[in-house]
C-alpha cells in the first residue's frame, strides 16, 4: 500500500473548539484551578466531601490494554488511541497539555503547541505556508513516521471521591498522558511522556471512534470513551496523592516492597469502592470539619482581643 501522506495544520487556530468538544453535564467535570470535581445535575461539589487522587501505568503489552495499542501504525481503515491523539492535535481539534513533574496544570500558558512537539520528540516533518492562510504553516508528517508504535504506556489519573448525596465512593478518571518509550543513543530504554489529555475535554473525540475488545470476536467493539468509562484497563498504581507528592518508588525500595504497597493500596480502594470503610470516611470528615470549626473559634476570640 503506498504510504499516506497528510496535511497537518498548526495548533494555532482554536477558535470554536470549546464548543466542539463541550463538556456533557451528564458527568461531573473537574475544574483544574481547584483540582475537584465540580458542580454537576448529578454531583455537586457540596455532595463530594473526600477526594483521592490516583495515578496509574497502563502497560499496552498487557492483553486487558492492547485495544489501545493495536494495529501499532494506521492501515487505512484502522488506528489506535496515539494516532487518534496526534492527528486531532494536529488539527487543532483536540488540547493538550504539557507533562509536568507532579502537577497536571491545563491552562492556556501550558498548552502544547504543535511545531514544538514534533521537534521535542524527533518526529519528522516538513513545512510549507498554507496557501489559505499565508500566515499559518502547514506541517506534512509521513504515516510511518508517527511513533505510535513507540507509545507502549499510558499514565492515567483517576479520581475516588465520596459522594455524600449517595454515601457512596466512585471513581472517574480526569486524564491520561501517552508515553513514548525508545532507546536513547547509549542503548539505554527511556520513558518520555508526551502530553496530558483531560478526559472531559476528549469526551466527544473518544465517543466518536471505537476499538475491539476481543481476540475471538471481531464483532466485539467498544467506544474509547466507554471503554475508559468502564475501567476496561488494566493499570499498576506508581503513585496516590500525597503531600510529600511521593511515587511509591519514592519510599519503597526493592521490587518486593513496591508490590506489596501497590496490593495494600489496591485492596484499599477496592474497600472504599465497596463501601466497606464509609463509616471511617464519615469520621475523618467530621474530625476535619470539627478541627476547622475549633480554628474558625481560635481566630474570633483573637479578632475580639483586639
Amino acid at each position: 500500500m503506498k504510504t499516506k501522506t497528510f496535511a497537518l495544520l498548526t495548533v494555532i487556530i482554536a477558535l470554536a473548539m470549546g464548543q466542539v468538544y463541550a463538556q456533557s453535564s451528564s458527568l461531573p467535570s473537574l475544574d483544574m484551578s481547584k483540582n475537584k470535581i465540580m458542580a454537576s445535575p448529578s454531583v455537586s461539589a457540596d455532595d463530594i466531601t473526600w477526594q483521592r487522587d490516583v495515578f496509574r501505568m497502563l502497560d499496552l503489552n498487557d492483553s486487558k490494554n492492547a485495544p489501545l495499542y493495536f494495529p501499532p501504525q494506521p492501515d487505512g481503515e484502522r488506528q489506535n488511541l496515539f494516532s487518534l491523539l496526534f492527528e486531532n492535535v494536529a488539527l487543532g481539534k483536540l488540547k493538550v497539555y504539557d507533562y509536568l513533574d507532579g502537577k497536571e496544570v491545563f491552562t492556556e500558558d501550558y498548552q502544547v503547541k504543535f511545531n514544538e512537539l514534533l521537534d521535542r520528540f524527533w518526529i519528522p516533518y516538513e513545512k510549507e505556508p498554507d496557501p489559505k492562510s499565508p500566515q499559518d504553516t502547514l506541517y506534512k508528517v509521513e504515516t510511518v513516521d508517527i511513533p505510535s508504535n513507540e507509545v507502549t504506556l499510558y499514565y492515567i489519573k483517576e479520581s475516588y471521591y465520596l459522594d455524600q448525596r449517595t454515601s457512596s465512593v466512585k471513581r472517574k478518571v480526569l486524564c491520561f498522558c501517552p508515553v513514548l518509550v525508545r532507546e536513547d543513543e547509549t542503548g539505554e530504554t527511556r520513558r518520555y511522556p508526551l502530553f496530558w489529555v483531560p478526559f472531559d475535554q476528549a469526551r466527544q473525540l473518544l465517543s466518536t471512534h471505537s476499538l475491539s475488545t476481543s481476540n475471538y470476536n471481531a464483532a466485539s467493539r467498544m467506544t474509547i470513551y466507554d471503554y475508559f468509562m468502564r475501567h476496561q484497563y488494566k493499570g499498576d498504581i506508581y503513585k496516590v496523592y500525597n503531600l510529600q507528592n511521593q511515587n511509591i518508588m519514592n519510599y519503597c525500595t526493592t521490587p518486593e516492597e513496591i508490590a506489596a504497597e501497590q496490593a495494600r493500596l489496591e485492596k484499599e480502594l477496592d474497600m472504599m469502592l465497596n463501601g466497606l470503610w464509609e463509616e471511617s470516611h464519615k469520621e475523618a470528615i467530621e474530625r476535619e470539619n470539627a478541627a476547622k470549626e475549633e480554628e474558625n473559634q481560635k481566630k474570633s476570640k483573637k479578632e475580639g482581643r483586639k
